[in-house]
């Protein structure tokens, strides 16, 4: 599946028979020589409590949450559990807590875990120059920089995004970095570096939400922001800005189906 070119491997664990290592991970995901994606999103029981998403980063390691891979999941519990599913709304447990979405097709709707760890114009003092970046918890930690990136070459993206998800400010868990520039009035673009993929990839809705609520404290944006993604995807995030931080806050966008297969672990 994929939401906005954010892709990923669902596999579906609700008899808890599937174990996965790190370098099994890896070999799934890898692009030339398993199925490749972003990641891997595991559906679980978890017991009393409903269906449960687990997430790996393509590297092996276990994320708290995805915004994107959040949005997938949804649509897939919602086509599979339609016995406990009415109006296209469901919940279900993830490693930030419960999650609710809203399935109309394509389009899914979810809550995302409360922001935190909000810090403006930080210093991030680099190799050749400082930046100001902007930091926050959107269920993983990100920093975002405002800058004229649109045309910058994938290399250097990668480059500076690389040595500020490893600078030790942000240590020892490391931090994805998102690049964004105003589109219009209530709209901006992001490219986003993510930790775990250790590269750009073409949406990431955890950063994207980072990205729009720091644009409602840097460039004054309202409530709905939408956000255009490198995949050219668009996605919209819905909050309510109060004076301790942001409360209510929605990310909305497609998740599609790519195909179902089978493959052979090594």
């Amino acid at each position: 599946m994929n939401g906005a070119g954010n892709d990923f491997i669902l596999l579906d664990n609700r008899q808890g028979f599937l174990s996965l290592d790190a370098s099994s991970i890896a070999y799934l995901c890898d692009r030339h020589r398993g199925i490749g994606a972003d990641g891997i999103l595991l559906v679980e029981w978890a017991d009393q409590e409903g269906l449960r998403m687990v997430y790996f980063n393509a590297d092996g390691s276990r994320a708290s949450f995805c915004g994107n891979g959040a949005r997938c999941f949804a649509r897939f519990a919602l086509e599979t559990e339609q016995q406990n599913v009415a109006c296209g709304r469901l919940s279900f447990l993830t490693d930030c807590g419960k999650v609710e979405a809203w399935v109309d097709g394509e389009r899914v709707k979810i809550t995302m875990p409360s922001a935190k760890n909000l810090k403006i114009d930080l210093p991030i003092s680099l190799n050749d120059r400082t930046l100001n970046g902007h930091i926050i918890d959107t269920g993983v930690p990100h920093v975002v920089l405002f800058g004229d990136y649109e045309k910058w070459p994938e290399a250097a993206l990668q480059d500076l995004g690389s040595e500020i998800r490893w600078h030790n400010v942000f240590q020892p868990e490391g931090t994805n970095v998102n690049f964004v520039w105003k589109a219009g009035e209530r709209t901006i673009k992001v490219r986003t570096y993510e930790r775990g993929v250790e590269g750009e990839t073409l949406a990431c809705g955890s950063g994207v939400t980072a990205s729009a609520l720091i644009s409602s404290v840097i460039l004054g944006m309202d409530s709905p922001i939408e956000v255009f993604v490198r995949s050219g995807e668009r996605l919209q995030v819905h909050f309510r800005r109060t004076e301790k931080g942001f409360e209510e806050v929605f990310l909305e966008g497609p998740a599609k189906k790519v195909f179902v297969g089978q493959i052979e672990l090594p």
